[in-house]
């Protein structure tokens, strides 16, 4: 609420501000299914979006729904509320296919698939062309500048399963103390992140960006409930998440054994 909209009206518009609390919202039969998920996208030289908007350049993160952007050296501050990692099929993007063929839960699919040694990609066995994407999937509420929050996924895959690791390792290598005195690896929503990006080279002197995550402090007890809450809802429902298939000129497709030297 624009705080001179509320100086303007006085005490009636604090009146009407008030009557929105502790009320039915009209959202109680809305399910996480209902609603579009803003995926926070990490562009690259050639992503789509560039070629649509001046203002975006590689580097930038882009909210996929809001239009929202941060510059690569900026970045902005989230919280990671929940993790789920899948692995996913999709069909050869010269078939005009929309959508995943399949979304599975364990790594065993790849018993049934040959990396191509040029794309490094995982192809099924069956000469259908598909192909199996393993992807590392973040829930995360975004901090803005003035504390509130927005609910977001990131998904890393190919080359950014290096930095994906690299954040897994800081989270759980996390330590506070109890009441007691005792060391204890915190819940995964417990620290609020700072998420640019960084352009890294690889062996053929192509280049392209990479998520770069450090920890940046202890989330404020205006965070708990929130961060608590969305990770208990994100368990239920992440399994249901769509996958996003990247355009193919914007994927730099490295191996995951070529990525960032993290």
């Amino acid at each position: 609420m624009n705080k001179s909209v509320v100086k303007k009206n006085g005490s009636s518009q604090v009146a009407v501000m008030k009557s929105f609390e502790n009320v039915a919202t009209g959202f109680e039969n809305m399910g996480a299914d209902d609603l579009q998920l803003p995926r926070l996208k990490l562009l690259q030289a050639m992503s789509p979006e560039i070629e649509t908007n001046d203002a975006l350049k590689a580097g930038v993160i882009l909210n996929s729904v809001t239009g929202d952007w941060w510059p690569s050296s900026q970045g902005l501050l989230a919280i990671p509320c929940h993790y789920h990692k899948n692995w996913v099929e999709w069909s050869n993007p010269d078939q005009g296919a929309k959508g995943p063929v399949a979304i599975h839960d364990s790594s065993s699919v790849l018993k049934e698939c040959y990396r191509d040694k040029d794309d490094r990609k995982f192809y099924r066995n069956d000469n259908s062309g598909n192909y199996i994407e393993e992807t590392a999937n973040y829930f995360v509420l975004i901090v803005a500048d003035d504390g509130s929050t927005s609910e977001a996924v990131m998904s890393m895959k190919s080359s950014q399963l290096t930095p994906s690791r690299n954040w897994n390792s800081k989270m759980k290598n996390l330590k506070i103390t109890n009441s007691k005195g005792h060391f204890f690896t915190p819940p995964m929503w417990s620290h609020i992140y700072n998420i640019k990006s960084e352009k890294i080279t690889g062996r053929n002197n192509n280049s392209w960006f990479v998520w770069k995550i450090e920890v940046d402090q202890m989330i404020q007890d205006v965070h708990l409930q929130e961060a608590s809450s969305f990770a208990e809802k994100m368990r239920d429902v992440a399994k249901s998440l769509v996958p996003d298939q990247d355009d193919e000129k914007s994927d730099p497709q490295q191996s995951s054994d070529e990525a960032a030297p993290f």
